[in-house]
């Protein structure tokens, strides 16, 4: 019996990163989650703490790591404030984290998936890359659109070694990141999805173990879209 996949999640402390690395220890993968924060206790995978927005660490972290199938990259920071009060400081930590750290595990995970004939990128993008927000988020828009395109590249020049690359746009879920949004943003939000509703992490970590799994062997570099039909391209 061959040995079970390995899935590594970053970001899985809560929100979306806990259902989808839930959700394919559950599919039968060996997931591994990283976070700044410990996951809650009875997790059904393990995880290590890493503070991605340290190169050193991602470094030192991937090379006890070196084999990983499956790389769901969804950790994210958000600031929501006018783009005129938008700091500096502000723009280096979404670069860090929401850029930056995608990249370096991308690089330091690729070479494992190669010599396998195997591998999945998962990006977790928004749907703030399409439409540029509807709140004061300009830079995080910005950032998860830099990482669609990203994925488009990997997608390009990786899947002759049998890896292929895929985002998900997730817009209007019920997670920590959603809870700067007044009543009235929400209610806007809603306003605009045909279902009518607002949704739950689950409903995103589906469309992640199908990425993930061989049934989406001939799906590459495709943002697949997670937000009730909100937008439609």
């Amino acid at each position: 019996m061959s040995s079970p996949r390995k899935a590594l999640v970053t970001g899985s402390a809560g929100g979306i990163g806990w259902a989808i690395a839930s959700a394919l220890a559950e599919a039968g993968y060996e997931v591994l989650g990283v976070d700044i924060r410990d996951a809650p206790s009875g997790s059904s995978f393990e995880q290590e703490v890493l503070d991605l927005s340290d190169p050193e660490a991602i470094s030192e972290f991937t090379a006890r790591h070196a084999k990983v199938d499956v790389l769901v990259n969804n950790a994210a920071v958000l600031v929501d404030r006018p783009l005129s009060e938008t700091t500096l400081d502000d723009m280096q930590r979404l670069f860090e984290i929401n850029m930056r750290a995608p990249v370096l595990l991308t690089r330091a995970l690729l070479g494992g998936m190669r010599q396998g004939n195997w591998g999945r990128i998962i990006n977790i993008s928004s749907v703030g890359a399409r439409t540029g927000g509807m709140s004061d988020t300009s830079v995080y828009n910005m950032t998860k659109a830099a990482i669609a395109s990203f994925t488009r590249f990997t997608a390009r020049h990786e899947a002759r070694f049998g890896i292929t690359s895929n985002a998900i746009a997730p817009g209007g879920i019920l997670t920590r990141m959603s809870e700067h949004l007044s009543p009235d943003q929400v209610a806007a939000f809603v306003a605009h999805i045909p279902v009518g509703r607002m949704a739950e992490p689950e409903e995103v970590a589906g469309a992640a173990v199908f990425l993930a799994s061989d049934g989406a062997r001939f799906v590459n570099g495709v943002t697949m879209d997670v937000n009730g039909g909100m937008i439609m391209v």
